[in-house]
This record gives C-alpha cells, structure tokens and sequence, in this order.
C-alpha cells in the first residue's frame, strides 16, 4: 500500500474534474476584494501546476511546493515545455522551510489541508505558513465540506477505465474521527500488455470552519471569512467545498 499520490500523480489531470480557470478567476477576484495586490505568491499543495502555471503565465513571481515528489516531477515537465520558470519544492507544508524573504500571499488549493488529520498537523502548517507570509499578507485555501466528505465521498464507490489504466476508488468515512479513508486500487497497463495491480490511501479530515477560525488565530491569523466556493455567500452545509481568507496582521 503506497502514500497518496504515488500513482494517482500521473493521471491526475486526466480524472480531476475542474475549471481550472474559473478557480484563478476566483483566486485574483479574492485578492482584489481584500486589497491585495501579490507579486510573490506560493502555491502550497501545488500538485501538478493547474494553477501555478497560469498565474505565473499572467506575471506574478510563483513558488510551487508539494509534499508528492510525483506530483512535483509534473509540475516540472508542464513548466519546461511552456519554458515558464518556477521553482518547485518537494516539502511538507507542517515543516515549511524557504529561503528569501516571505511571501505575498500564499494559496492552498484543492482541499490539501484536508489531508491534515489531526489538530496538531493543521496548527503546524499554519504556523508554518504565517512565518512566510509578508506582513499584511493573505492565505488563501479551500477545504472539502461536510456535504462532500460525508455525502458524496462517504461511503461510495468509484470505478472507469481507459485505454491504458482502470481503477477502483473505495471511500468509508468515521463519524468520530471525521476522516475519509480513500483506497485507490490501479491497473497499469504494462509493456507485455499485461495489467500491474497497486494501491494507494487517502486520508481527509473534516475541519468545521468554528476549528478553523480557532486555530487560525491561535497562530496569529486574522480570520476573514468562510465563504462557498466560488461565491462571496457564507459557508453553508449545502456547499461541496469552502473557501477561507486568512490575513497576517500588518
């Protein structure tokens, strides 16, 4: 059983289903409604660069970094045959550690924090992120909700099949834990035409955005707000993924 990511890197781009456009519309809509004007800007849980690359393209100074090196090695290929220059790390965001001067701004998209499980992991990062943020600064990031951790993940089911790979997608969500556990079963086509079998888990908690708020300014963050995605409207129970906006004191 491999960690997440060891095997899901290379089609992740196939079987994510995301306006990637609509959500850097969205990003820079943020900024620009809380006077943020970002030149250096990370992007932490960057995955494959869906984001990175865009906003890089558009001007502002990108930092990637991911805690998958498979997920990095990507990201990389994409930059270099678009000749985009980004830097891209492979670091765990609880144990943070960039040199320079802080950033901008710093956004976390695709509910990365999700896959922090315990309140311990979520303070680490935070605190990790407020250290490289500018003063003034924002963070930007999304969380899967409850309707989508215990509705639609919960205890489903997934499967497809393509011309070179299939794969199982099991879910089981614990109520006092609040984790998903995702097993995510390939069959890689192999050069002999024979099919591989492997494996990999996903674990998500549910953080409620009461949880967040705390530990947020716990660290030092102001809270500024839990919308749904995509909107200005607060967080609801009916929202598949919140958006939250944490600002470093100036």
């Amino acid at each position: 059983m491999k960690h997440a990511y060891t095997y899901l890197a290379r089609f992740y781009d196939r079987l994510m289903e995301a306006d990637y456009k609509q959500w850097e519309a969205y990003l820079l809509f943020l900024f620009k409604n809380n006077r943020c004007v970002p030149q250096r800007i990370l992007d932490l849980g960057c995955g494959t660069g869906n984001l990175t690359l865009p906003l890089a393209q558009r001007g502002y100074s990108l930092t990637g970094v991911d805690i998958s090196a498979e997920m990095i090695a990507m990201a990389k290929s994409k930059a270099e045959r678009k000749d985009i220059q980004i830097p891209f790390f492979v670091q765990d965001m609880r144990q943070l550690s960039l040199s320079g001067k802080p950033f901008d701004a710093i956004i976390s998209a695709c509910d990365s924090l999700n896959y922090l499980v315990t309140a311990k992991d979520l303070r680490r990062a935070l605190r990790a992120v407020f250290q490289h943020l500018m003063p003034g600064g924002l963070f930007l990031f999304d969380l899967n909700s409850t309707y989508k951790l215990q509705e639609i993940y919960g205890e489903s089911s997934y499967a497809d099949l393509g011309t070179d790979f299939a794969y199982f997608w099991d879910n089981e969500y614990d109520q006092d834990s609040s984790i998903c556990r995702m097993e995510l079963t390939f069959f890689l086509k192999a050069e002999d035409g024979l099919y591989q079998k492997v494996t990999e888990e996903h674990y998500q908690k549910l953080w409620m955005p009461e949880e967040i708020h705390k530990i947020a300014e716990d660290v030092g963050f102001s809270f500024l707000a839990c919308y749904d995605f995509l909107s200005l409207q607060p967080c609801s129970r009916s929202s598949e993924r919140w958006q939250f906006v944490l600002k470093r004191a100036g």
